[in-house]
C-alpha cells in the first residue's frame, strides 16, 4: 500500500508532577541536557484506551524504548475531543520529557474552533504509522436495510436522510472523513444524525449497544468487532485494498474519490530543545524500521511511515490545508 506521509487520572495526574520537577538530573525548561533522557518519558495519548490510537502509540512506544535507555510510558489523558491531553502537553516544561502521540485531531479540533491552538502550537518530533480509515456499520443495520456495500449505504442515506444515527468525535479526524466522504459522494454533510462520543471506544460500544447505525474506525481497533460479527466495513479509504480484508474494495473502487490515512505521530511542547527532538526521533525511526514492529502494525492494517522533524512539518502543514478546506461543513453537525 502507498503510505502518505475533565478529570486526569491518578496515572496522568503522576506523570504531570514527573514532568513538572523532574528527578534531579533534567535541565530547567527549553535548555538542552547532556546526558537526555535520564528519567521516563510519559507519552501522552488523548484518547480512552481499546481504540486504535491507543493500540498503536502503545506499540511504539515499546518499540522506541528499545533505543533509549529509559522508558516511554504511555499515559490516557482523554477528553473534549483529544483537547485534555494536547493541551496538557503543549503546557508542559519544554524539556522533552513529556511529549504527544496524536494525529490530524490537533488540526481538525482546531479548525472546529473547540481550541485556539493547532500544529503550530508543538514541535513535530516524528511521523510513525499510517491508517486507512474504515466507515462501517452495524450488522444488524445492514442485515436490516440490505446494505452491502458503500454505494448501498449512500443510496440508503439519501433515501432516507438524517434517520441514520453515526458516530464520531467532534474536532476528531473521524468528524473530518465522514464529512470528506459524504461531499465527495456528492452527498449533503448533514444527511446523517451524527452522534458525538468522545473517542473511537465508545463509539464501538454505543454501536454494538445499537446507539448508533455507524461510525468510522480502522482495522486496529475494529478487528474484533468484524470476527465477532457486530461490525460491517461499507470500504476502505485507501489508494488499495488493506492484506488483512482482501475482499473490501476501496471506497474509490465504488464511485467514491477520496483518500485518507490517519497519520499517527509524536509532538513535543513549542520551544523543546532541538537535540532532544532528534534524541526522540531516532529511537522512533529505528522502531518503525524494525521488521517486527512493521509486521505487528500491519496485522493491525496500518503501515509504518517515518518522517522526521523537518519531513513531518511539511507533511503536517499539508493536513492543515486540507482540514481548513472543509472546516465550515464540519461545523455544520
Amino acid at each position: 500500500m502507498k503510505k502518505t506521509a475533565p478529570l486526569l487520572s491518578a496515572a496522568a495526574i503522576t506523570g504531570l508532577v514527573v514532568s513538572a520537577c523532574g528527578d534531579g538530573g533534567a535541565a530547567s525548561a527549553g535548555e538542552p541536557e547532556e546526558d537526555f533522557p535520564s528519567s521516563d518519558i510519559e507519552m501522552v495519548i488523548p484518547y480512552p484506551p481499546g481504540g486504535g490510537s491507543d493500540v498503536l502509540f502503545r506499540l511504539m512506544a515499546e518499540y522506541a524504548s528499545e533505543e533509549l535507555p529509559v522508558t516511554i510510558t504511555p499515559s490516557n489523558v482523554e477528553g473534549a475531543s483529544a483537547t485534555v491531553g494536547s493541551r496538557q502537553v503543549m503546557d508542559s516544561d519544554p524539556d522533552g520529557y513529556t511529549i504527544l502521540g496524536s494525529h490530524q485531531v490537533v488540526a481538525a479540533a482546531y479548525h472546529n474552533d473547540i481550541v485556539d491552538y493547532g500544529f503550530d502550537a508543538f514541535d513535530p518530533i516524528a511521523l510513525g504509522t499510517v491508517t486507512p480509515h474504515l466507515p462501517s456499520v452495524s450488522a444488524d443495520f445492514a442485515e436490516e436495510h440490505g446494505i452491502e456495500d458503500l454505494q448501498d449505504f449512500l443510496d440508503h442515506v439519501e433515501a432516507n436522510p438524517n434517520t441514520v444515527n453515526w458516530g464520531f468525535t467532534t474536532g476528531s479526524e473521524d468528524h473530518y472523513s465522514i464529512a470528506a466522504v459524504l461531499d465527495a459522494a456528492g452527498l449533503d454533510t448533514g444527511i446523517l444524525n451524527y452522534v458525538d462520543y468522545d473517542g473511537t471506544g465508545p463509539q464501538y460500544a454505543g454501536l454494538v449497544a445499537g446507539e448508533i447505525d455507524g461510525m468510522t474506525g480502522d482495522y486496529a481497533s475494529a478487528e474484533g468487532y468484524i470476527e465477532d460479527g457486530d461490525l460491517m466495513p461499507l470500504g476502505i479509504v485507501a489508494e488499495e485494498r488493506d492484506e488483512n480484508l482482501p475482499d473490501l474494495p476501496t471506497v474509490a473502487e465504488q464511485g467514491v474519490d477520496y483518500e485518507l490515512t490517519v497519520d499517527r505521530g509524536f509532538f513535543a511542547p513549542e520551544g523543546t530543545p532541538e537535540e532532544h527532538i532528534e534524541i526522540i526521533a531516532e529511537a522512533i525511526e529505528t522502531a518503525v524500521n524494525n521488521p517486527e514492529f512493521q509486521e505487528d502494525v500491519e496485522n493491525l492494517g496500518s503501515y509504518s511511515d517515518y518522517l522526521g522533524p523537518e519531513d513531518y512539518q511539511a507533511h503536517l502543514d499539508e493536513l492543515d490545508e486540507a482540514m481548513a478546506g472543509l472546516s465550515d461543513q464540519m461545523q455544520e453537525f
